[in-house]
């Protein structure tokens, strides 16, 4: 299987230890959410992401997936509250 090279991604940090199973939870209802917007086949070729115990990293290099990290950021605004973790858009894929 190739990997996939993301080159515009949304990094989130969360400053708590909330777990990878909560965090692909709202990721997965965040992908869900887009494939009403966008249909399911254009969200399968572009959704990609990829969580840890505190961290979860959105390819955001098409509308898609940037639809993917804004709802995902109100996802965890409303569950863990906005002061809970930080998010930053990285251009190039050398600096994750």
């Amino acid at each position: 299987m190739e990997a996939i090279k993301m080159t515009d991604v949304c990094r989130f940090k969360f400053h708590e230890k909330i777990g990878k199973r909560n965090i692909e939870k709202q990721i997965a209802r965040a992908i869900e959410t887009a494939e009403y917007a966008f249909g399911q086949a254009k969200v399968r070729l572009h959704a990609a992401y990829l969580a840890t115990n505190d961290k979860a990293v959105i390819d955001a290099s098409s509308e898609v997936g940037e639809y993917i990290a804004q709802i995902f950021i109100g996802l965890m605004t409303r569950k863990v509250g906005e002061d809970k973790f930080s998010v930053e858009r990285i251009r190039r894929s050398n600096e994750l």
